[in-house]
């Protein structure tokens, strides 16, 4: 979603030092190309551009160097990242409980997910802060105690990949807290 990996042959002139990876921005039509890298191998064959944004497409050329001079830029190679991933298949909040939320979610079926990404706001404010990340795909639920009597409250989810990535946000989801007696 966030890296474009690169592989290629390679090169056996022993003159070669290195590559020098160039990328342009993706959101400027006008932009030069920027190094990105620099591959100080010239046996290295591998590469990995990581941080990117998802779902955008980059366009990429290679330069071989050598001690003394730099290769002409090689063909333009372009690489689009994947989308963000949809957050849970379903969620649900179970209202009515005394001092207490409890919030249910079908696990995710991406095996990259790690982690599940919990927000809370005050019924209709829209100002969501995260008051939990539950670790493991597989575990599905969370019971927040940081609730008032009588309110109500919206939640959703937010999926998070071994790697870093966030998802997009569930569906907010909604509950009330039992009054006091």
């Amino acid at each position: 979603m966030t890296e474009v990996g690169f592989e290629w042959n390679p090169v056996s002139d022993e003159s070669v030092v290195g590559y020098y990876l160039y990328r342009s921005n993706p959101n400027d039509a006008n932009s030069k190309m920027q190094l990105v890298a620099n591959i100080k191998d010239r046996f290295a064959t591998h590469y990995v551009d990581r941080d990117l944004a998802p779902e955008t497409t980059y366009s990429y050329q290679m330069r071989t160097y050598s001690n003394n001079a730099i290769s002409q830029p090689g063909a333009i190679a372009t690489a689009t990242t994947k989308p963000l991933l949809d957050s849970v298949p379903f969620a649900q909040a179970i209202t009515g409980l005394p001092g207490r939320v409890k919030v249910i979610w079908r696990p995710h079926p991406d095996s990259t997910v790690a982690s599940y990404i919990i927000q809370r706001s005050d019924a209709g404010a829209n100002k969501f802060s995260q008051v939990a990340e539950v670790n493991g795909r597989l575990n599905a639920e969370y019971i927040d105690t940081e609730v008032k009597p009588g309110r109500s409250y919206e939640y959703r989810i937010l999926v998070k990949t071994s790697s870093g990535v966030i998802s997009k946000p569930s569906q907010n989801i909604s509950a009330t807290t039992k009054e006091l007696p």
